[in-house]
């Protein structure tokens, strides 16, 4: 399974994680997943109040989607999972879920921080610090 949605609903990595488990077969040594949170202090505005997750392109989904096949093809993943928040969110709260499975934890943790990085370039959804 490959999936990858942005949504404006909290994240739930525990219930998400669990029925990505369900999907697993005996084909994956490895599953690695990245909880990515809101940290303080922020980069421009050391006490922010909260962010702001603004979509930049109209298709976000098709580009998480396009990432997460992406990242399936390049390191031979059994499964991805992408989800990224959109909308105002605290400290704290969770920006981003991406779980890969593999034969081997080298593409697995090599695929989720290249998910992580792709994404962090900002080139479709911005994090704006708000005062």
């Amino acid at each position: 399974m490959i999936a990858a949605y942005a949504s404006r609903a909290s994240i739930d990595p525990l219930g998400l994680y669990e029925a990505f488990l369900e999907r697993e077969t005996d084909a994956s040594g490895t599953v690695v997943l990245h909880h990515g949170r809101v940290k303080r202090p922020g980069k421009l505005v050391a006490d922010f109040s909260s962010v702001e997750l603004k979509a930049l392109a109209p298709d976000v989904d098709e580009r998480l989607l396009a990432l997460a096949s992406d990242a399936a093809k390049a390191f031979a993943l059994n499964q991805v999972l992408v989800v990224h928040r959109l909308g105002r969110i605290g400290a704290g709260d969770g920006v981003l879920l991406a779980i890969v499975s593999g034969a081997t934890r080298d593409r697995c943790f090599a695929a989720c921080s290249w998910i992580v990085d792709e994404i962090k370039k900002g080139d479709f959804i911005e994090l704006v610090e708000l005062p």
